[in-house]
């Protein structure tokens, strides 16, 4: 997967970084069809592992930041 050539607040990097992810997602949407997923279940779970792979970032920065705060309310 090639690298970001934009800064996040450049208008495009958004399209680039789904240029860079479509390949690995194509490839592994034809795997799953291959070994017989049907399609209207590939994309549901897509859906699902995505959703729940954001909560989880979500959480872990929070667990960070009282990790964090934790630390510093120790001193």
């Amino acid at each position: 997967m090639n690298p970001p050539r934009f800064s996040p607040v450049h208008p495009d990097y958004d399209l680039e970084c789904e240029e860079a992810l479509e390949p690995a997602l194509i490839a592994a949407i034809a795997q799953a069809r291959a070994a017989g997923w049907a399609g209207s279940v590939i994309w549901q779970s897509l859906l699902s592992v995505i959703t729940n792979l954001e909560l989880a970032e979500i959480e872990n920065l929070r667990t960070d930041r009282e990790i964090a705060r934790a630390r510093l309310e120790a001193r």
